[in-house]
């Protein structure tokens, strides 16, 4: 028979402790063999790392600065699956390979097309379920199950990078015009706006009928019934029928709602908020400097054993 040896948490905590140790050592010394060949082929890592950051200040030149454009888009009547991947087919126009390019799908130059990069959407979720944006998941790391933080289904943040920030309307009007003459997204539409109004219309004509309910069944009665106000409701005459008060601020929250609703829906897709430009670009010079200088010492140190061991590496490759 064989004897199972059952670990407490006290060896787990030692054996992960201990495992700690052994990676912390072997990062260090790694890094420690590092610093000693730099050391050794100086000449070969200041080149390189030299060459590292000229490319990283070319790359972030004032010319070619790439700036973050965001935008919240509201839905009507589309699910919100269909509108990401009419977005996200942008995208794919931008890819060289794409017989349909860019400037094809949004009736643009090429040449402004060539300066726009990256479109992605990102979902945009309601943590107090109240109908109003509290956070977009640019980590994309929110669970779309999570029944505390609800997906809202007609809200779509919009991101694309660009190297013309001028350009900026000209490619909000293109995006929009993209969007909103997609079949799959117009045919919804209609019905969605007539369902809207049909709702407004209900909602006006019941705060009308309690109006008039009202005026009929308190104000017509005769002149013996008197209002009176008993355990913080106002009452009328022997029935002591409570005021259609809370009825009529119902219905007005509703019909606010609606409303409110009704007026963003113009097209299939509008923007809660237009496409606004980051101020600090996503390759500024310092970021790129110090990623280029990273690389390089990689690089170099790369370079640098396979010059030690090139005895070892001409025997291998002659093999």
């Amino acid at each position: 028979m064989t004897r199972s040896h059952e670990m407490n948490l006290l060896d787990l905590c030692a054996a992960l402790g201990r495992g700690v140790v052994r990676v912390a050592k072997a990062l260090l010394s790694a890094l420690a063999a590092m610093v000693r060949i730099s050391y050794r082929y100086y000449w070969l890592v200041l080149i390189i790392l030299s060459l590292s950051v000229a490319a990283a200040l070319y790359y972030s030149r004032p010319a070619n600065r790439i700036y973050r454009v965001d935008a919240l888009a509201m839905i009507n009547g589309a699910t919100h699956d269909v509108v990401t991947q009419a977005y996200l087919q942008l995208e794919e126009a931008n890819k060289s390979f794409v017989h349909q390019n860019l400037h094809a799908l949004l009736g643009i130059t090429p040449a402004l097309a060539k300066q726009q990069s990256h479109f992605a959407v990102y979902n945009v979720f309601d943590y107090m379920a109240d109908g109003t944006a509290d956070v977009i998941d640019y980590a994309t790391q929110l669970p779309l199950d999570d029944t505390t933080c609800v997906r809202m289904p007609d809200r779509l943040a919009l991101q694309f990078y660009t190297k013309q920030p001028d350009s900026v309307p000209l490619m909000q009007d293109a995006i929009l015009r993209y969007l909103n003459s997609q079949q799959m997204i117009q045919a919804p539409y209609a019905q969605f706006r007539t369902n809207l109004e049909r709702e407004a219309k209900f909602h006006h004509d019941q705060i009308d009928k309690l109006d008039s309910l009202t005026s009929v069944y308190y104000f017509s009665q005769s002149s013996s019934s008197q209002l009176a106000i008993e355990q913080q409701s106002l009452v009328l005459g022997t029935p002591k029928v409570t005021l259609f008060l809370d009825d009529v601020l119902e219905e007005m929250s509703v019909l606010k709602y609606t409303d409110t609703r009704l007026s963003y829906a113009d097209a299939p897709v509008v923007l809660l908020s237009p496409f606004v430009v980051s101020s600090t670009p996503v390759n500024t010079p310092l970021k790129c400097s110090l990623l280029a200088l990273l690389l390089g010492w990689v690089l170099s140190v790369l370079i640098a054993l396979c010059i030690q061991h090139r005895g070892q590496l001409r025997l291998w490759l002659q093999e």
